[in-house]
């Protein structure tokens, strides 16, 4: 179990999520997760967030229905 879970919370964001998770990926502790919710998006942000986790394995997507 990682010492610390990062979790972002994602709607529509294609313009900052990568920035976003990039950014927390580069931090200098390594013993973590990022857990990023996708809250019904419709645009790229699911296809951004599924490279992010297929490339790196402390990057966990959930895909959830629009619920606000």
């Amino acid at each position: 179990m990682p010492l610390v879970s990062v979790l972002i919370p994602a709607h529509n964001a294609e313009s900052t999520i990568e920035a976003a998770v990039a950014s927390v990926l580069r931090q200098t502790c390594r013993d973590f997760e990022v857990v990023v919710v996708d809250d019904g998006s419709t645009d790229s942000t699911p296809d951004l967030l599924d490279a992010f986790s297929a490339a790196d394995s402390r990057v966990r997507v959930i895909h959830a229905s629009k619920g606000g």
